[in-house]
């Protein structure tokens, strides 16, 4: 009967980024004119009820008065990929990442689209450059939290899960998403 060979554990993805000393904060970084202030105010909750028709309307409208911004191209790409266009949001979110390389959320859209057709490598080639970072608003730091969750559970490399979660779980403990994570490391003993 043949041995099952013992790989040894992986380093973390991203482990320079975890043994650095990094700041999360809550302080907004975008700034628009305040009738699109007021549309983001409508378009956010429609975001998160999962509204894609409904957002991509008053999206395409922020956008005609803030036309080169990177979270309002962000943004119409989630509405677009909620109702199914999915192709359509990548194409935005490779727009933005040309006109925005250092676009955290465009580059983290693009990786986790690489980790669903099995492209481990340009994932990461997405991700890497994120690890020299020392800034991040919260809401970026969540995704990038999850994208390297998702990445380790993918080439099953579980204790670099557990440690994202657990880095993650610091700064953000009441994030539902930590629920979903929390269960399947669970479930894999991780």
């Amino acid at each position: 009967m043949p041995r099952k060979r013992k790989i040894p554990p992986q380093p973390p993805i991203g482990l320079e980024l975890l043994e650095s000393t990094f700041v999360i904060n809550n302080t907004t970084k975008t700034f628009h004119t305040p009738a699109v202030d007021k549309l983001m105010d409508e378009i956010m909750p429609l975001l998160h009820a999962g509204k894609g028709a409904q957002a991509e309307v008053l999206l395409r409208k922020a956008l005609t008065l803030e036309p080169v911004k990177p979270d309002l191209l962000n943004n119409l790409a989630q509405s677009l990929e909620l109702q199914g266009l999915v192709d359509d949001g990548l194409r935005i979110s490779e727009a933005i990442l040309i006109l925005f390389p250092d676009y955290l959320f465009a580059r983290v859209a693009l990786a986790l689209a690489s980790m669903r057709e099995g492209d481990y490598e340009d994932a990461l080639e997405l991700l890497t450059p994120l690890f020299t970072r020392r800034k991040f608003h919260i809401s970026e730091y969540n995704m990038l939290c999850s994208s390297l969750i998702e990445y380790s559970l993918l080439t099953e490399n579980y204790p670099a899960a557990r440690a994202w979660f657990d880095a993650w779980s610091g700064p953000d403990p009441k994030n539902p998403r930590l629920d979903v994570y929390r269960e399947l490391l669970k479930k894999i003993g991780g």
